[in-house]
Formats: structure tokens, sequence, C-alpha cells
């Protein structure tokens, strides 16, 4: 096999199976998120208040996927929509007391379950790594849109 297609298989893979991975664990923890609904959360925990659109900017996703989400954790009772002051067509998806109150704890466990996954891989190789990762996305981001691709080999 190709590496350059190895590679492509591999990160797909990984990706796949890293989702897996943290919806089993969130599971098994009785956190009660599916592993988007954690980042959505994160995101707003890091970030504050925004619109929709910003959260789908952030997890890369369509708007509906990240409604969809939105409403499930409307549902779950984790965040709210407000209306934005500066914009009356715009709501802010804002977190509710109780995912503040869920904060440190389900951030921690977030930690500690890549701290897990990534033991014996040392600091040096963690950071190429990561440098080879943003290269990759990086040329993703320069490339012609997906759209607008003729075809593929995959």
């Amino acid at each position: 096999m190709l590496l350059t297609k190895e590679i492509a298989v591999y990160l797909n893979l990984v990706a796949c199976r890293f989702k897996q991975y943290t919806a089993n664990l969130l599971k098994k923890n009785n956190i009660g998120l599916t592993p988007e609904q954690f980042l959505t959360i994160d995101i707003l925990w890091n970030q504050g208040p925004m619109p929709q659109y910003r959260i789908a900017e952030a997890m890369q996703k369509d708007k509906n996927s990240v409604t969809n989400l939105v409403d499930a954790l409307e549902k779950k009772q984790l965040v709210q929509r407000l209306r934005d002051k500066n914009d009356r067509r715009s709501n802010l998806v804002t977190l509710t007391p109780k995912a503040e109150a869920m904060k440190n704890e389900t951030k921690q466990f977030g930690i500690s379950m890549l701290d897990d996954m990534l033991k014996g891989i040392d600091e040096k190789e963690l950071q190429a790594f990561l440098a080879t990762l943003k290269k990759i996305d990086q040329a993703m981001l320069d490339g012609a849109s997906p759209e607008s691709e003729q075809g593929s080999d995959f």
C-alpha cells in the first residue's frame, strides 16, 4: 500500500476509534454526554456564549448537526439559547448552571482520559505528531474545497 494511502486510512481509522473510545469511557463513567456533546460544552466552557454557527465552525460540523447537538444539550438542561443583544436575528448558546457545576470534574475526566491514551509516548514524539497534524490540516485548508474537486482515489 502506498504510504500516503496508508496514512489516509489510519487517519480515518484513528478518528473513528477515538470517537468510539471516548464514547465508551464517557458512558462507563456516567458522564451522560456523547463525544460531540462533550466537545460542544467544552468549547462553551473555554470560549463562552456564542452563536451556533461559531460552534459549527469550531467543530468543523454542518449547521444542522450542531442544531441537533444543541437541541439534545437543551433537553439535558446543559445549554440554553438566548437572544443576542447585539443581533436580534441571532441566538447565543450559553451554558446553564448545571453545565457550569459539572465543569471541573468533567474537564479533569477528559484530561485524564487523554493522558491515559497517550501514556508511553514521550513529549518530543507528541510535539512532532502535533506539528505534523497541523501541517496536514493547513494543507487541506490551503487546497481546493472538497466541492470543487473533480475526483478522488478513495
